[in-house]
């Protein structure tokens, strides 16, 4: 479980704001709900895109927002017309899913 995280870092406003609204988002929530959260949220960045590309019909990319309330994370959907600052949307999450990756395998 995430019992307090903290954020020290300078970047563009989408990079401040997606990480505090990530920080949020997480705060005390079990570790499974995180990785449930960072793939739906890492999805809606990415199924937007798809569908303003036309690339595909973003079937997949649906069935990670499934049953996953984003709420606030939603307003951030706007990102993706502008598919340069998506990694900015996306950093902290990113970042946030890679420390929890090596965190699990410590424990292993």
């Amino acid at each position: 479980m995430i019992d307090d995280i903290r954020i020290a870092g300078q970047g563009c406003s989408i990079s401040q704001a997606s990480t505090s609204m990530m920080s949020a988002a997480v705060k005390g929530k079990d570790l499974d709900e995180v990785a449930r959260l960072t793939r739906a949220f890492k999805a809606l960045m990415s199924i937007h895109e798809s569908k303003l590309e036309g690339e595909s019909d973003g079937t997949d990319l649906e069935a990670e927002l499934e049953g996953v309330r984003l709420g606030d994370l939603e307003a951030l959907q706007g990102v993706v017309k502008f598919p340069v600052r998506i990694k900015c949307a996306t950093l902290a999450w990113n970042t946030l899913q890679q420390g929890l990756e090596e965190i699990a395998s410590a424990d292993r």
